[in-house]
C-alpha cells in the first residue's frame, strides 16, 4: 500500500517538474532528478535501478547544460555580446527573485536589450538581439520538456522493471 501511495507520489512531483519545463521559474528538471532520487533511496535500487538512474541523471545533466547553452546561443545568434547575455541572466534572475516567474522572463530579455543597447547605441541591433534571447530561450524550454519526458519515461520503465 506505501508503495503505491510512494509511486504515485513520486509520479505527480515529476508531473509538476514537467510543468516546470513549461513555466519559467518553477522547478524543472532538478525536481524530476529529485524524484527519481527519492524513489530509488526509499524504494531501493533494484537490479536496473542505479543504472536507469544514472540515465535519468545524464539526461538531467543534459537539461541544465542545454538551458544554459542554447539561450546563449540564441543571443549570440541575434548578435548579443557576453556582456549582453551576462547582464541579461542577472537582471533576469534579479527580477526572478522579486516578481516570480514572469519577472524573470522579461528580466532577461530587458537585460539583453539594454546591455546590447548600452554597447551599440542602436535600438535595431539591441531588439534582434532580445529576440535571438528569447528565441534561445523558447527553444531551450521545448529541449528541456522532451529531456523531462524522457526522464519520467526511464523512470516509468524502472518501475515497472522493478
Amino acid at each position: 500500500m506505501y508503495d503505491i501511495a510512494v509511486t504515485i507520489i513520486v509520479g505527480l512531483v515529476m508531473f509538476i517538474g514537467l510543468l516546470g519545463a513549461i513555466v519559467p521559474g518553477f522547478p524543472d528538471i532538478v525536481l524530476i532528478w529529485g524524484a527519481a532520487l527519492g524513489y530509488g533511496l526509499y524504494m531501493g535500487w533494484g537490479e536496473r535501478g542505479i543504472w536507469l538512474f544514472g540515465l535519468i541523471s545524464l539526461l538531467g545533466l543534459a537539461g541544465l547544460f542545454t538551458e544554459l547553452w542554447v539561450s546563449g546561443t540564441g543571443a549570440k545568434m541575434g548578435g548579443a555580446s557576453i556582456r549582453a547575455i551576462f547582464a541579461g541572466i542577472a537582471l533576469g534572475f534579479v527580477a526572478l527573485l522579486l516578481s516570480g516567474p514572469v519577472g524573470g522572463v522579461i528580466g532577461l530579455l530587458l537585460g539583453t536589450y539594454l546591455a546590447e543597447y548600452v554597447r551599440l547605441q542602436d535600438a535595431n541591433k539591441a531588439a534582434q538581439a532580445m529576440l535571438g534571447m528569447g528565441l534561445g530561450c523558447g527553444a531551450s524550454f521545448g529541449i528541456k520538456l522532451i529531456l523531462g519526458l524522457g526522464m519520467a519515461v526511464v523512470w516509468v520503465v524502472w518501475v515497472v522493471m522493478g
